[in-house]
């Protein structure tokens, strides 16, 4: 607003020394140039009102957990997943993040160690948005960690690019808990079971506190056994007010719960149950006088995603001489193996890896293994190799790749083979002529 008032002081200087007609046209400019000015000032006025209604429009529930406060039409706060919600867990598994400049450096460490840990034993993989591939678009959902007033995350993908608040007193283990609401694990200690484990002392909790100690929304998953070293376990007194515990552990002592070091074994297997994928293999191998080729098929039978998958393909004695196939990449040939990696296939979906080799292959020798970094749930059908040949005269089957269950040899005899069908049908073409000539002949005599 100074600079309207700035402006105005202006024109008035100016117009003392015009004529009256450069003083209307000189009238007309500034109202045009205060129009502009005032709106940009209401422009920026808007942004940061709606910036300040945005940030009032959150609140945390069981101490870390950010929601809407505005109410959902049950009337309860918008909650941003339940376990049950698959279309909200992270696509493939691969959750992209960016951290806030203004995250102190200290903390910026705890992040990465954090991220770091999760990625070395969680199945699931973190990407930092600076090292997102090039060639790649850049992703519409991704977490911030930004500066906040405590350790705070959202579960699960909420949509776009949210927050996981980071405090100066947030260790790694505590943004690895914050991780895990990320990835979408609620509350250990929120379980609709949890009572035949734990007690909830509510005598000792702070009156505006107890909702922290609420039971998972209805329709929330449970996976595995109860936790009590669960990285997401509430510890013994939290929200204490009188400093007496506030959860009771039954079957374990109290300073088991609330660890926030590593995420537990029942931690990772959860994430596993929520992320896992079924991958499936299937070798076909083409032989002739020219050379050989080794087709492999392999298939996502979940609807979850996978990533980081792998490929390690046994080519007996022959050589490669390329690879073919949409996103992979193959290494050079170490011995009698090709080792290829895609980085991530779709859930519900297939992708076909194609390695051309010199000479004829003995396909009992040819053996294919895919692994994930994903979980995978059925691991009986990562490997396929040699089973039963399939006679040449049954090569049409081999038209439909879907037809084919196990690996197959179909050898067709170079050029000679092409040969038969040829004679077959000259003989056809000729005792159908002699046929047709004699009746003509019949009719003619006749």
């Amino acid at each position: 607003m100074s600079q309207l008032c700035a402006d105005s002081q202006l024109f008035q200087v100016l117009s003392l020394r015009l004529s009256a007609s450069q003083t209307r046209r000189l009238s007309h400019l500034r109202l045009l140039v205060n129009s502009l000015l005032l709106g940009s000032v209401l422009t920026t006025m808007a942004s940061t009102m709606a910036q300040a209604k945005d940030l009032t429009e959150l609140r945390l529930i069981e101490g870390d957990i950010i929601t809407s406060s505005k109410p959902s039409v049950s009337g309860i706060a918008t909650r941003s997943i339940s376990l049950s919600g698959a279309s909200q867990l992270w696509v493939d598994g691969i959750v992209p993040y960016g951290i806030d400049p203004e995250l102190p450096k200290g903390s910026v460490t705890a992040v990465a160690a954090a991220v770091e840990h999760w990625n070395k034993v969680g199945g699931v993989t973190l990407v930092s948005l600076d090292d997102w591939p090039s060639g790649q678009e850049q992703p519409r959902d991704s977490i911030l960690f930004q500066p906040g007033s405590g350790c705070a995350s959202w579960v699960g993908r909420l949509g776009g690019q949210q927050e996981v608040w980071v405090a100066d007193n947030c260790t790694s283990g505590s943004i690895m808990h914050e991780i895990g609401h990320v990835l979408g694990l609620e509350h250990e200690h929120t379980r609709p079971d949890r009572d035949q484990y734990i007690t909830i002392n509510w005598d000792n909790i702070a009156e505006d506190k107890r909702h922290n100690f609420d039971v998972a929304p209805a329709g929330s998953r449970i996976l595995g056994d109860y936790d009590y070293e669960s990285i997401m376990h509430y510890g013994p007194s939290n929200f204490s007010v009188n400093g007496k515990e506030t959860i009771t552990p039954l079957l374990v002592s109290a300073d088991v719960i609330g660890q926030r070091i590593v995420p537990s074994r029942g931690d990772l297997d959860s994430v596993a149950q929520l992320y896992a994928a079924d991958l499936s293999i299937v070798t076909q191998v083409y032989s002739d006088a020219q050379g050989s080729e080794v087709t492999v098929h392999i298939s996502n039978e979940l609807a979850q995603g996978a990533n980081t998958i792998d490929v390690d393909v046994q080519i007996g004695a022959t050589q490669l001489i390329q690879s073919a196939g949409t996103g992979w990449d193959c290494g050079v040939q170490v011995e009698s193996q090709v080792s290829c990696s895609l980085s991530r296939l779709a859930g519900s979906s297939s992708s076909k890896l194609t390695l051309t080799l010199k000479g004829v292959v003995d396909a009992r020798q040819v053996t294919a293994v895919v692994r994930s970094k994903t979980p995978d749930g059925d691991t009986q059908n990562n490997e396929d190799n040699f089973d039963t040949a399939i006679e040449p005269t049954q090569a049409s089957a081999l038209a439909d790749p879907a037809t084919l269950t196990t690996t197959t040899t179909v050898s067709y005899g170079g050029a000679a083979f092409w040969l038969w069908p040829g004679l077959l049908l000259l003989l056809f073409q000729r005792l159908t002529g002699e046929r047709i000539y004699g009746q003509a002949r019949d009719r003619i005599e006749s």
